[in-house]
């Protein structure tokens, strides 16, 4: 089902995105090296870059549903038909804010979202309530603005399900809740966009950014983080190091995703992320025509129906979605053959722009964190025109050069990388089209030296895409001249692959009989150089007497979960090991601590007796 099924919502408004940014370096991560300038404000790749104070907070700012559409496909934006409209969409209120964490200052393309939930209602009041399942950011566009440059010009999108809800919708007469809640009770799909990102520190709205969403029911049976529908990849060229969608003409599209509704004959087209902006107007750019057509071969393109973007507000009000209807005819020529977004001259002739890839393959969770001894699933779905593609062969390979498509942070400690994940290199899809794949680390032996555990991307692909340009052996010297990335990439998404963080192990001493200064310092150390505004505003962890007299709250925190927002660290760059080590430094102190408080009080007890 998911967020392009219905009944869904749509809704726009702003996000808050407020990350420490002095661990975007990794030579930050150097104890021996660190300077106290580099938790000062500066532009990217200078001092603590541009937020050094970051608390790591994500919030959902005054976000408004826009519209619902129906179970039937009818939908409407008025209020007066259904209430829930030009209510909000709002994250927790009675506890701390969801936290926005990088898996890696060496892959920060994958920034998670962790311990969000998500209301409707208004105010204090809610009629739903969920947690967001946390996932990185995807199919990031680095210039889909044209007229801001860096990240307050690129875009990305999020999706993942709503679980653990609480609905609570007797006190509202919404058509569109009560469909929701019996179509999809105990799961929803939730889908957004992000862009317009304020880096500007003297700015008010510093932090804050652009985001247009939608919700939707959501199955247990398909995957949490994409749509098993119609997938458009555009074709790539390479530039300065990264990918970016080729121009057809004078217009490039990116990504997007379309949805064959079969029972109310439609086809729900997502142009959230595909579609170039002028941000500070905060409309879409083209002037345009372009239509929806599916592609018969030989260059023989049938029209389905205009794409109408160009209305004010038509992105806000429709989160980037298109709805357009299909004759009996024309919804069989959909299910045969593959689309595309076109455009047409004035004479008739017609242009591709952006085609969809037939068979496609997509791993549902892409990203992890693992040590020593754990295991884990992928799961891999594998469609043919949005349908399950069944006994192909999925194949998967470590291609650690990826990382550098992504143009990550400064420095790179060591290169070494050696192989620890255990796979399979090649798994089939079942009769659903899915391949479930388990993975298997072990120790790195810390090859980044600082910077703990070691990073890693596995390239996947389909049976008959052998010749991916991502097929290739990186050279084991690293001292061996670097790798020529392709200069184009036809229907290839260079964001497309998994990435696994894999910690360092420690001894079994360190873990069980930790001393400050050798074991626990230097990762306290560390954590409050990356970390400034917990040093120097609430606890100063590198500072033993600090730590031993708060051990009992810091126990607490870091102790919890990694997904509850009040995680410790709220990087969540702590292996399990060094959590233990930690753990039982604080229950150490806190045992100690009790011994000598009872001492006093017998103390005091014998001389006043």
């Amino acid at each position: 089902m998911a967020y392009l099924n219905s009944p869904r919502l749509t809704f726009s408004g702003k996000f808050q995105a407020d990350p420490s940014t002095v661990n975007n370096d990794v030579e930050h991560y150097d104890n021996a090296t660190f300077l106290p300038s580099y938790q000062d404000y500066g532009p990217s790749g200078t001092n603590g870059w541009w937020n050094p104070d970051g608390t790591g907070n994500w919030r959902l700012l005054d976000c408004v549903i826009n519209s619902v559409t129906y179970k039937d496909g009818t939908s409407t934006a008025d209020p007066a038909v259904d209430p829930i409209i030009g209510m909000s969409v709002m994250d927790a209120n009675t506890r701390v804010a969801g936290k926005i964490v990088d898996l890696d200052p060496q892959q920060q393309s994958v920034s998670q979202i962790w311990g969000m939930v998500v209301r409707l209602g208004q105010a204090e009041n809610f009629f739903l309530k969920g947690d967001f399942t946390p996932v990185g950011f995807n199919d990031i566009w680095w210039n889909r603005s044209m007229d801001l440059k860096g990240s307050p010009g690129a875009a990305a999108t999020y999706q993942s399900v709503l679980t653990n809800l609480n609905w609570s919708i007797d006190g509202i007469d919404s058509r569109y809740l009560k469909e929701l809640q019996a179509e999809s009770p105990d799961q929803l799909s939730m889908k957004f966009n992000v862009d317009i990102f304020n880096q500007t520190v003297t700015d008010a709205h510093f932090t804050i950014g652009r985001l247009v969403g939608s919700i939707g029911p959501s199955s247990a049976a398909e995957p949490d983080h994409f749509t098993l529908g119609r997938q458009f990849v555009p074709d790539m060229v390479c530039q300065s190091g990264m990918y970016l969608p080729k121009t057809v003409g004078s217009y490039p599209l990116y990504m997007a995703t379309a949805l064959v509704r079969e029972d109310t004959k439609q086809i729900v087209l997502d142009l959230g992320n595909c579609l170039k902006t002028k941000t500070k107007e905060g409309l879409m750019a083209d002037d345009s025509d372009l239509k929806l057509a599916y592609n018969k071969g030989n260059g023989q393109y049938i029209l389905l129906g205009d794409l109408p973007f160009h209305a004010p507000g038509w992105y806000e009000t429709n989160a980037g979605l298109i709805t357009l209807p299909l004759t009996d005819d024309q919804l069989a020529a959909v299910l045969e053959y593959p689309l595309t977004i076109v455009t047409q001259n004035n004479i008739g002739g017609i242009s591709p722009l952006l085609a969809e890839k037939a068979s496609y393959l997509r791993a549902d969770q892409f990203v992890f964190r693992m040590n020593d001894g754990e295991t884990d699933e992928i799961n891999f779905y594998a469609t043919y025109l949005g349908k399950p593609l069944a006994g192909k062969t999925v194949f998967c390979e470590i291609q650690d050069s990826l990382m550098n498509i992504m143009g990550q942070g400064n420095g790179t400690p060591t290169t070494a990388t050696p192989a620890i994940l255990a796979f399979d290199a090649q798994l089939n899809t079942d009769e659903n089209g899915k391949a479930v794949m388990g993975i298997a680390a072990s120790d790195p032996k810390n090859p980044r030296g600082y910077i703990d555990g070691q990073v890693y991307a596995l390239w996947y692909y389909l049976e008959g895409e052998e010749n991916t340009p991502f097929s290739f052996t990186v050279p084991a010297d690293p001292k061996a001249a670097p790798i020529v990335l392709p200069a184009t990439l036809s229907g290839v998404d260079p964001n497309n692959f998994i990435s696994v963080l894999v910690f360092n192990s420690l001894s079994q001493e360190a873990i069980q009989n930790p001393q400050w200064e050798q074991d626990v310092q230097p990762v306290m150390q560390q954590y409050a150089n990356l970390y400034p505004l917990m040093s120097k505003g609430i606890f100063n962890l590198a500072d033993k007497t600090v730590v031993d007299s708060n051990a009992k709250i810091l126990r607490f925190v870091f102790a919890l979960p990694i997904d509850d927002p009040n995680h410790m660290p709220v990087t969540r760059d702590l292996s399990r090991d060094k959590q233990l080590m930690i753990l039982n430094y604080l229950d150490t102190v806190i045992a100690e601590t009790a011994l000598q408080e009872g001492a006093i009080t017998e103390n005091v007890n014998q001389n006043n007796a």
